[in-house]
């Protein structure tokens, strides 16, 4: 049964911290969620990691608490490491969603990398 759940996320652009990395587009299927990232900066992006938050509801609910809608709570979180990304590069990214994460009725992507700026050379003037 091949049942998929595509839920296309507007680009989200990373925090300041994180540079100019943009996750393009991402679809959840029953147990992986899949996307593709881009550096939108001028720098080399290398050791590339998404962090995807996974929010819902608890599995340990009773009966008695569904009848109220509950906060959305972190579930937890998971890695998928990119290769490195020179400027304007595109790259897909995939996470097999654990077991317990599966619940999870949003997911929030977190892109981190370690940024290299090249220096220019000095020319040789007296």
């Amino acid at each position: 049964m091949a049942l998929t759940l595509a839920l296309s996320l507007l680009p989200s652009l990373a925090s300041a911290a994180n540079k100019d990395l943009v996750v393009l587009n991402s679809e959840r299927w029953i147990d992986t969620l899949k996307g593709t990232v881009k550096n939108v900066s001028a720098a080399r992006a290398e050791d590339v990691v998404i962090i995807v938050r996974f929010f819902g509801q608890p599995l340990s609910q009773t009966p008695s608490q569904k009848s109220k809608p509950a906060p959305r709570q972190e579930l937890g979180q998971q890695a998928a490491k990119v290769v490195a990304l020179d400027p304007g590069q595109e790259a897909s990214f995939e996470v097999e969603i654990a077991e317990k994460h599966r619940p999870a009725t949003s997911w929030k992507f977190e892109p981190h990398a370690i940024w290299h700026t090249r220096v220019p050379a000095r020319s040789g003037s007296r």
